[in-house]
């Protein structure tokens, strides 16, 4: 289950990750909070995390690049220094209680355009720091412990955020980002691949993209994890407002939900992990990607707690699995030195719930949270049985 481990380098960055997993899984929780402490509205939290995916989804394409030109440790140094500086102004605003929502949208727009330049590199050095045959079981485990953080560190946010306070929280979180950046200074002899550099910036980005259509396999991939991102993963950034309004909790209940989607998805991770270079990626493909749908179909009209515990596990089972498996055979189809753009590709579909928090917000408020989720979940499954199953390259899709 844990054999990736042996390689030095990526026990390293496994570490890394456990800070900076901690921190993006308390960084959503407190920063909604903040939102609807000044606000009270569901709409300004679903436009606050719009305006985070907004840059974050623009600049991810670029940041595929960069993952491919730049040395990604030198590059993950310095983006998640940027994060933990901008989590530390916020921090300060707001126990000096000078914040405001403007300046709410300007750090929000700030994290975005960081964390989205960040994330493919984070993801294509993975496999720079094992051997071919590990990849699927360090991609469960680097899923595992950035999923698994969900278990412990969104309570720990709510419980900090209630006893103390939302300022006290958000410098909590950024220590967390500065730990994991500490780490990532500590890693050596992490390869690189420089054939990005031979035609310019542009030539770069139209190969990424020709590749991924050309592609049936890694257009299919990459079609699903649209429809997962916007119409379903969605459901991740407005948790709190689902929390407060549908089932009556304060922060330290919003964070126990996530907490139970953070223990589905450490489970989901670690099974997927304990199976090695399974030849059925397929079929944990698809079948990830059902239980989170169906999952979330249920979720959106449990009104009774321990239910709604009882589902939010298995979302996150479904939606950690599904991560896991997609980046892994993306990894394998794709040549080393264009990883880091294809990663982009994916994060770009899969970062689409950033964007989606927004129109699933505005559906709640017209209609209500449970036909607003129950809308989203249901589009997702369509695209799914359309791209997944009757798409024949998906499903005869074999990769060693």
């Amino acid at each position: 289950m844990f054999v990736a481990l042996r390689h030095r380098e990526f026990r390293k960055y496994f570490y890394s990750m456990l800070w900076q997993s901690s921190g993006y899984a308390m960084q959503f929780l407190i920063v909604g909070w903040l939102v609807l402490e000044l606000t009270d509205s569901g709409s300004q939290l679903g436009f606050v995390i719009f305006l985070y995916g907004i840059p974050n989804l623009a600049l991810m394409p670029l940041a595929g690049i960069a993952a491919d030109r730049m040395d990604r440790r030198q590059f993950l140094i310095i983006s998640q220094a940027a994060v933990t500086f901008t989590l530390v102004a916020l921090a300060t605003l707001t126990m000096m209680e000078q914040i405001a929502m403007w300046r709410v949208y300007v750090a929000v727009t700030m994290l975005g355009a960081i964390q989205g330049f960040v994330m493919p590199a984070s993801m294509a050095i993975v496999a720079d720091l094992v051997e071919r045959d590990d990849i699927l079981n360090a991609n469960s485990l680097n899923s595992a412990v950035f999923n698994g953080t969900r278990i412990l560190a969104p309570f720990v946010a709510g419980v900090i955020v209630e006893m103390a306070g939302i300022g006290e929280a958000l410098f909590v979180n950024a220590a967390c980002f500065g730990l994991g950046t500490i780490h990532i200074w500590s890693l050596r002899n992490v390869p690189s691949y420089d054939s990005a550099t031979e035609t310019n910036v542009l030539g770069n980005l139209l190969e990424g993209l020709k590749f991924t259509v050309k592609t049936p396999v890694v257009f299919g991939i990459v079609g699903m994890g649209f429809a997962f991102g916007f119409f379903g993963a969605a459901y991740l950034q407005i948790l709190p407002a689902f929390a407060k309004d549908v089932l009556g909790l304060d922060a330290v209940g919003a964070g126990l939900l996530l907490s139970a989607s953070g223990a589905g998805s450490l489970v989901g991770n670690l099974a997927l992990a304990a199976l090695g270079n399974s030849r059925h990626k397929y079929w944990l493909l698809l079948g990830t990607i059902i239980i989170f749908g169906v999952s979330l179909l249920a979720l959106a009209w449990s009104t009774w707690r321990p239910v709604s515990l009882v589902l939010m596990f298995f979302v996150g089972m479904g939606f950690a699995g599904f991560i896991s498996v997609m980046t892994t055979v993306l990894q394998l189809t794709t040549p080393p030195a264009m990883r880091g753009r294809i990663m982009s590709m994916m994060l770009i579909s899969a970062s689409l719930h950033y964007l989606g928090a927004l129109p699933l917000s505005i559906v709640a408020e017209l209609y209500s949270w449970p036909i607003s989720l129950t809308a989203g979940s249901l589009l997702m499954l369509s695209v799914v049985v359309w791209l997944g199953v009757l798409n024949p390259s998906i499903r005869r899709m074999h990769v060693e």
